[in-house]
Formats: C-alpha cells, structure tokens, sequence
C-alpha cells in the first residue's frame, strides 16, 4: 500500500518538478503562506489557529514535492526523507492541536495559542532545514522573526516585511551562488 502510494506520489510530482524555476516558486509561496498567517494572528486568533493546523499538511506536501524536485534535478537521494520529515510534520500537528484543546479548556487565550502554533510550525521549518536546505532555515527564521515582532510590538505588520525582504534575498542568493560554485 505504501509502495503503491509512493509510486503515485512519483508520477504526479514527476511533471510539476521538471520547471525550472519551482524551488523558487515554493519558496516564495511558503513566505507568502507565513504572511498570511501572520496577518492573520494579527486580525484573529481563533482564525489563526485553525490557519495553522490546516497549513501543516500543505507545508508537508511543499515539503516532499520540493525535496521531489531536488532528487530529480541532482541525483542524489536522502535516504528516508519522507519519513523523517512526515514525522516532523505530524509532531507539529500533534502539538498544534495539543495547543488547541488547551485554548478550549481555557488554559490559553486565542492569541496565545495562535503564537504558541506560530511558534511550533516555526520549530519544524527550522528542523526541517537539516535535510531540506537552507531555505527551510531561513523559512524558520523569519517565522521565529515574526512571532518575536507580534510578541513585542503587537502586531505591526510593517516590521515583518522588513524582516521578510532580507530572508528572500538571500533565499535567492545563496541558491544561485550555491548552485552555481557546485556545477564547476
């Protein structure tokens, strides 16, 4: 069944990994998915925390059709990706929804355990990082970044393009220098 499952997986992600440009593309859709949500912890926080639970599997699939790409693209496999980063996924899920039955029985208030779900995704982006490159750190980082700045400042918006703009320049850069000091 899995074998099936993972050969299903191969097939679809066979055709959307052969862009050039689709590291970058998820890159960017994983910041433009963490300003959502950080605007969204701003505006909500219920809405925040239910933001954050249905955007783990989302994160999971970049995830794995990222590392897809890379496989295809260099050769190279790591050796049981799918399942070191499906139980990093699913961890985080655990302990956003951990989070969630303390908002229900009145623990947190709806801010805090939206920070609190910020906070964990944030943990397993940069875990992530060890295996996925360093855009997921960086990914991480800005996550850390963002929930720092809500803590602080409550909410300025502004603050977290600031941070952002840095992080995808050199998101950017690093890949292109990276890529291009391997190929010679």
């Amino acid at each position: 069944m899995i074998k099936m499952l993972k050969n299903e997986f191969d097939s679809r992600t066979e055709t959307l990994t052969h862009y050039p440009h689709i590291n970058e593309i998820f890159f960017m859709t994983l910041i433009v998915l963490c300003f959502i949500g950080d605007l969204l912890g701003d505006v909500s926080g219920r809405g925040a925390i239910f933001y954050w639970i249905f955007m783990v599997p989302v994160f999971f699939l970049i995830t794995l059709v990222k590392e897809k790409a890379r496989e295809l693209k260099t050769g190279r496999i790591i050796e049981d990706f799918m399942r070191t980063s499906f139980l990093y996924w699913l961890s985080a899920l655990i302990s956003i929804l951990l989070v969630m039955f303390l908002w229900h029985a009145d623990a947190l208030n709806a801010v805090s355990a939206s920070l609190a779900s910020h906070v964990i995704v944030a943990q397993t982006m940069f875990l992530l990082g060890t295996i996925a490159g360093v855009r997921f750190y960086l990914i991480g980082l800005f996550l850390f970044l963002t929930a720092g700045i809500t803590t602080q400042f409550e909410g300025v918006f502004g603050f977290t393009i600031l941070i952002a703009l840095p992080i995808i320049f050199f998101g950017f850069y690093y890949d292109k220098h990276k890529s291009t000091a391997t190929a010679v």
